[in-house]
């Protein structure tokens, strides 16, 4: 998918261009910091699923709807719009976007919505400390043994 995101930015043309969010970044890209999109981008990809992604559960025209409100928000600037599509994009695909994230994504959807997206964090702090130590030790075991440590 960074690939996809990728071409966006460098205006090739990708077999992917159906993703929704695809429109919005190619609206934006000569709006916005590259670097920070591409750092938010990684986020995104290397992002633990917490909870049950709730894309599937929306229509695309349900989940075009929700972008058309972070796209009309008056009140973002191009970066924070940038942002809360990448937020918004974990939030479908069962991620928690980071806390300033959030926040832009309250002054578009209101206090209820950032609200329940924190209740939802509190009550997955159990998997995300999992989550966390699974990769920490999966990174650890890699780490020995590309150097060559014994493993017992």
């Amino acid at each position: 998918m960074l690939k996809f995101f990728k071409n966006i930015f460098l205006g090739k043309k990708s077999e992917e261009e159906s993703v929704i969010e695809a429109k919005y970044f190619g609206k934006y890209k000569d709006m916005v910091d590259q670097r920070t999109f591409f750092q938010l981008i990684e986020g995104y990809k290397s992002g633990d699923i917490i909870f049950e992604p709730v894309r599937r559960e929306l229509s695309e025209a349900d989940q075009e709807d929700l972008y058309k409100k972070i796209d009309n928000a008056d009140i973002l600037s191009s970066q924070e719009k940038i942002e809360a599509i990448i937020g918004l994009m974990m939030i479908l695909d069962g991620m928690f976007p980071e806390t300033y994230i959030i926040s832009h994504l309250e002054k578009v959807f209101g206090k209820e919505f950032s609200e329940t997206i924190e209740k939802k964090r509190e009550e997955s702090k159990g998997d995300i400390a999992v989550k966390k130590l699974v990769k920490f030790v999966k990174w650890k075991f890699d780490r020995k043994k590309k150097h060559g440590r014994n493993l017992a």
